[in-house]
């Protein structure tokens, strides 16, 4: 793996749909612009899994969304079996798929409110990524097969508990949050790579030599590298940071 392409804004016409978006409806703008920035769908990339647009979403969430009246007042239709994954889904126009991002993290918060779920920037991510019911199931502990399947489908790695995948989808997105705010400050863009807990591995004394990177190790020089020991203390490590 290695260090992804500088990020250089999102250009004008996305900026502007972000900005009034999260104006309408009082959602966190640096909060959009992370969620934005981490679905990766703002230059028109079409998921392989279905999702499209700016806020990547799935026929089934934009279609609820439409049936809203508030979805239907700010010109979404729905997706059909005629016009699904055509140049006519209505999921490609980038201003009124933002306006549906803000609109559907403004339904969250008010849905969290109900379930006692701490309207934070990266609940509000983890919910649009895999599903307010998924989300809630994950803090209760009781994930359901389901849940864990739409978690594998949205970067759950091999090895990783639904904790683990919950902090691990946390930290991805407060770094896309960073680079997505804060772009003349970050240089190279970071990306999180997990690293599987290795056990029964004998400690090196302290006349030994430190072991060599592997290939894959070295590959992220420029990434920050996430580490989820066996005992379940969280450690980071930012290899960016000279010391």
């Amino acid at each position: 793996m290695v260090a992804q392409a500088r990020f250089n804004g999102f250009g004008r016409e996305i900026d502007t749909y972000i900005k009034e978006s999260a104006n309408r409806y009082q959602v966190s703008e640096t909060m959009l612009r992370g969620l934005v920035k981490m679905e990766d769908g703002w230059y028109g990339k079409i998921s392989p899994t279905g999702p499209i647009g700016v806020g990547q979403f799935t026929m089934g969430t934009w279609n609820f969304l439409a049936n809203t009246v508030e979805g239907y007042r700010i010109g979404m239709r729905p997706v059909t079996a005629k016009n699904r994954n055509t140049r006519f889904d209505p999921r490609h126009n980038k201003y009124i798929n933002t306006l549906a991002t803000a609109l559907y993290a403004r339904w969250h918060i008010e849905q969290f409110v109900e379930r006692g779920i701490k309207p934070t920037d990266e609940n509000l991510y983890l919910a649009h990524n895999i599903g307010l019911e998924g989300l809630y199931r994950a803090i209760l502990g009781r994930s359901t097969a389901e849940d864990i399947r739409n978690m594998r489908r949205n970067g759950m790695k091999r090895g990783m508990s639904v904790k683990q995948f919950i902090a691990y989808q946390t930290g991805r997105y407060n770094s896309h949050k960073s680079i997505a705010n804060f772009v003349s400050k970050t240089g190279k863009q970071t990306e999180i790579v997990w690293i599987k807990p290795q056990t029964h591995k004998k400690r090196p004394s302290t006349t030994e030599t430190k072991p060599s990177l592997s290939t894959g190790q070295s590959a992220v020089k420029n990434a920050m590298i996430w580490i989820e020991p066996s005992d379940n203390n969280v450690i980071w490590i930012d290899n960016t940071i000279k010391m």
